[in-house]
């Protein structure tokens, strides 16, 4: 099994199959923008179906998992929800065979959907592949299945890089200013203490299976941000993290397409320097 990632989402490969993740689309937050800022944003939903079908084609996609979050209200009555999410799912399920895990922001979810849609256990699902790789939103535990895999796949917490501009106009005399710029998504390769979850659980202790990774994806909504791990404040929400059972700050940062950047840890230290 290899893991590729391309567009803010993760290719499972192997040489007679690929399946397709992303995470939180999060469809109608650009609806909640516009209340806010005054201004019309840009719909997303077939910005989301044009660039899933492309990696679909890109890397003969059989299957399509999404980890949560499909829209941005927690509750579905909303006019967008009815009018928007029903015909995305079946667009979407017309391009890909397409399997749901809720998240937190999913409430309801099956009154949108087609019937045929498969909506997974919200305590995540495990490909029985070799390596095994479990899947979930990250909102809650997952099932002791899901926990026994090598690798745990989330979505919930959308990680970005916040970068910073300097900005200052010597020849009027104003001084060197530094300005929040860009959210740049990124993908979180981290530890996992699977002992510390079960205890937390309260499962039986492994000694045989103690350790594992934690993959976390951004948004594959383009409009939405999410939690800047580079600030000194940043931190996860969801039970693994809030309870300390992935360790946080020695994750290891990539870039949307696979590469290295950093450790939280070291991110930190370099925004911290350039923000002083």
């Amino acid at each position: 099994m290899e893991i590729l990632y391309d567009d803010r989402s993760a290719v499972l490969r192997t040489d007679s199959d690929s399946i397709l993740l992303t995470a939180d689309f999060h469809l109608g937050f650009e609806e909640e923008l516009t209340k806010q800022k005054g201004v019309s944003f840009p719909p997303q939903q077939e910005n989301i179906l044009h660039r899933i079908s492309v990696l679909v084609d890109r890397y003969r996609i059989r299957k399509l998992y999404i980890l949560g979050d499909i829209k941005h209200t927690i509750t579905a009555d909303t006019p967008f929800n009815w009018q928007l999410i029903p015909e995305f799912m079946k667009a979407l399920m017309d391009i890909v065979d397409t399997h749901v895990i809720p998240g937190n922001h999913d409430g309801d979810l099956a009154a949108l959907l087609p019937r045929k849609a498969p909506i997974e256990s919200v305590f995540g699902v495990i490909l029985n592949e070799e390596p095994t790789i479990g899947l979930l939103h990250g909102h809650t535990w997952p099932s002791k299945q899901v926990l026994s895999a090598k690798t745990l796949i989330l979505g919930h917490n959308h990680p970005t890089i916040q970068s910073v501009r300097v900005a200052s106009a010597p020849d009027i005399g104003r001084e060197e200013r530094k300005r929040r710029g860009a959210s740049i998504p990124v993908i979180l390769r981290s530890q996992l203490d699977k002992n510390c979850v079960r205890s937390c659980m309260s499962a039986s202790q492994e000694s045989d299976d103690t350790k594992g990774v934690a993959i976390t994806l951004p948004s594959f909504n383009e409009l939405f941000s999410g939690v800047a791990i580079n600030r000194l404040d940043s931190g996860f929400r969801g039970p693994l993290f809030e309870n300390n059972c992935v360790d946080f700050l020695e994750s290891e940062v990539y870039s949307v397409s696979g590469q290295y950047i950093n450790s939280i840890r070291g991110l930190q230290k370099q925004f911290n320097e350039i923000v002083k």
